[in-house]
């Protein structure tokens, strides 16, 4: 399974949202050392001039002052960070936000402290100071307030790449419950967590799970395509699954491989399913006979084979009959004909007619029809299972796509 992993971005939001805290208004904050406070109040003034060499040249002669505290180097730091952040010196800033974070926490008064520990760590992981993030990580959870979900989740990823898998794992997870419990999406970053953690462990029945929980919730299609091709290999899939998978995998937007296109057409083809070996053919796969005179030759009897269905025909051949009419994209006769074949009865697999029923519902556009038919579903084992759940999932998100 190929995974993408996630990286801390700095943006102009750090600038902006740290220069609004620079006016130090906590009227129970120390208070800084008038010579320092000089200085400070000289470095900003060059640093909204933009005038960067003696903002820093006025942070260098506070550094070198005797009489300032450790608080006044907090605030040294600070604006040292965010005068290297203007200047777009990343390296610069983190090392000053780092030196400010890694100052004694005593140093630092309550309501200060998750402006220094965040900045901090969001430049470590921009740095690559993985060990320092997991530092940082851990005293912003401990902030009070309680820190937002946005940063639970940013100190989740700290955790993550410090090597902290588990640690990352269960604050992640703890977000994911809270925000189903709320009746929310979780965050993806916090999935994604989840699924790295869990490679990373070698879990991979829990990454294949929370996978399937990223496409439910938001239908990325490279993650379509990372679950789709698991299930393709899962053990205990039957012919006809692979046929429901190749249905799905073109609808999603995902790329298929030339590989995956071949089996899912060879496999219909061998069922007799020509026009769905066609939608492989078109989709890079290698079909061999050549599927489309045989589709040729079937269509011009489909009339006719829609009205044996109708006649004197059990529910075994109108279900194999919806398998085809999918097939050629006549989607309405399809979902006639597996409802016909669940009148009459008869069908050896009595999944065959509601799958049927779905996928045309769903390809008509019906998504909110086609997500009741295929609740009502049980599949025969659990590599047939997920590919009920994944139909489900495209079907949901069709009918309320995410925000």
């Amino acid at each position: 399974m190929t995974i993408k992993f996630l990286r801390a971005a700095m943006t102009a939001g750090l600038v902006l949202g740290f220069a609004a805290g620079t006016a130090m208004a906590q009227s129970s904050a120390p208070k800084l050392t008038a010579s320092v406070g000089t200085q400070l109040n000289a470095a900003q003034t060059a640093g909204k001039a933009k005038d960067y060499p003696a903002a820093l040249a006025a942070l260098e002669k506070a550094k070198g002052i005797s009489s300032k505290k450790p608080y006044d180097d907090l605030w040294i730091y600070r604006i040292e960070m965010n005068t290297y952040i203007q200047m777009q010196d990343m390296a610069g800033a983190a090392k000053a936000a780092e030196a400010a974070a890694d100052l004694d926490p005593a140093a630092i008064p309550d309501a200060e402290k998750a402006g220094v520990y965040k900045p901090a760590l969001q430049l470590a992981l921009n740095q690559k100071h993985y060990d320092k993030a997991g530092k940082y990580a851990k005293l912003l959870l401990a902030t009070t307030p309680p820190p937002s979900a946005a940063d639970r989740s940013l100190a989740t990823r700290a955790l993550f790449f410090s090597g902290d898998y588990a640690g990352a794992t269960t604050l992640a997870q703890q977000s994911i419950d809270a925000a189903v419990a709320a009746g929310q999406k979780p965050l993806r970053d916090d999935l994604d967590i989840v699924m790295n953690a869990q490679v990373k462990q070698n879990d991979q029945p829990g990454a294949e799970k929370t996978l399937e929980t990223l496409v439910t919730n938001y239908g990325d299609a490279d993650d379509w395509k990372q679950i789709l091709g698991v299930s393709l290999s899962t053990k205990g899939m039957r012919d006809v699954d692979y046929v429901y998978v190749g249905r799905l995998w073109p609808l999603t937007g995902a790329p298929m491989t030339a590989a995956d296109a071949s089996l899912f057409g060879s496999t219909a083809s061998k069922l007799g399913l020509y026009g769905d070996a066609m939608v492989a053919v078109k989709e890079g796969g290698t079909v061999s006979p050549d599927p489309a005179p045989r589709a040729d030759a079937d269509k011009k009897t489909i009339p006719a084979q829609i009205a044996a269905g109708k006649g004197k025909e059990g529910g075994q051949y109108n279900v194999k009959l919806a398998q085809a009419l999918y097939g050629y994209g006549m989607y309405a006769e399809a979902e006639a004909a597996a409802r016909l074949a669940q009148t009459k009865g008869g069908a050896t697999d009595p999944t065959e007619a509601p799958m049927m029923i779905g996928m045309s519902q769903a390809a008509q556009g019906n998504y909110a029809d086609a997500a009741t038919t295929f609740a009502g579903i049980t599949a025969p084992n659990p590599a047939s299972a997920r590919v009920v759940r994944l139909w489900t999932a495209y079907v949901k998100q069709k009918a309320a796509p995410a925000q």
